[in-house]
């Protein structure tokens, strides 16, 4: 291979490699959007889908709302939203490795390591 193509084939990796994280922060944004203006109107419930995709994609926006949602559940929420503490501090972990400092403080005022 010559210089020149593998130039060429390094940029079409990288570029291919930028558009997928790009087309993947927009629809995990995408995600989050809809589930907020679910939560907007009080439809918890199914706002979780959404949230759920987001979190999953790796938004840690996402992971920090639905590691809090699961964490209070039913107190804040009702019977819509199942209290899970287990999955909630997943979550919540998830988004302080990711460098959320809401979810280390909440980690913290939990006693809970993250």
């Amino acid at each position: 291979m010559t210089y020149t193509a593998r130039k060429l084939s390094r940029t079409l990796v990288i570029g291919v490699g930028i558009f997928l994280i790009s087309a993947t922060a927009c629809h995990a944004e995408g995600n989050l959007a809809t589930a907020q203006e679910m939560f907007a109107e009080h439809r918890y419930a199914a706002g979780l889908v959404p949230l759920r995709k987001a979190a999953e994609i790796g938004d840690r926006n996402a992971r920090r709302t639905l590691g809090l949602m699961l964490l209070y559940g039913e107190a804040l929420y009702g019977a819509e939203v199942p209290t899970d503490r287990e999955q909630g501090l997943r979550w919540i972990r998830l988004a302080a490795v990711d460098g959320c400092e809401i979810s280390r403080h909440v980690l913290a005022k939990l006693g809970k390591t993250s």
